[in-house]
């Protein structure tokens, strides 16, 4: 070997300098992808809860509209009370009230009906109209077997006997 290149010793630093670039760039990058992950992650959670909400809202619609096209039913039995009307079409009954005022606070308005076979009143459902007064209620029964829907202003959560005297009561036949 020749005395002058045997003391030299080969520049390596760019390559130690290249290296060091990329393992920057390569942590830099995993915390990026990390990051993007995460928002990934928190995207599709977000998709997931709107598409139950819409599922939802959907479900909601299509009952809306069918108890709308039972409220206009041309054979639909209208049974007139005060401050509105309790709808029978078919097996399905409905109570629609406008300008009932809001109930008293810790009060609400809860539905009756008496079976046709039976001499006791069975809860229904509890209900509130909206800021307008306005209250559509689809009572859970089989209307054909009904005989009488009663109104009452019971305590939140509702009563498993009316407590108070009846706002409304209507016999159906």
């Amino acid at each position: 070997m020749d005395p002058q290149t045997r003391g030299r010793r080969p520049i390596v630093w760019p390559a130690y300098l290249v290296a060091a670039v990329c393992f920057a760039v390569a942590v830099t990058l995993s915390l990026i992808n990390l990051s993007l992950i995460e928002q990934l992650k928190t995207a599709q959670s977000q998709l997931t809860l709107a598409h139950t909400r819409t599922t939802g809202l959907v479900r909601d619609l299509a009952g809306e509209r069918g108890t709308l096209a039972d409220l206009m039913d041309d054979d639909a039995q209208r049974f007139e009370i005060t401050g509105g009307q309790v709808v029978r079409v078919r097996n399905h009954l409905y109570i629609t009230m406008h300008d009932l005022a809001q109930p008293p606070r810790g009060r609400v308005y809860e539905a009756w009906t008496m079976p046709k076979t039976g001499t006791a009143l069975q809860p229904a459902l509890t209900f509130v109209p909206d800021s307008h007064g306005v209250a559509v209620v689809t009572l859970p029964v089989d209307a054909k077997d009904v005989a009488a829907v009663e109104i009452t202003l019971e305590p939140d959560g509702g009563s498993k006997a009316p407590t108070s005297k009846p706002l409304v009561l209507e016999q159906l036949d």
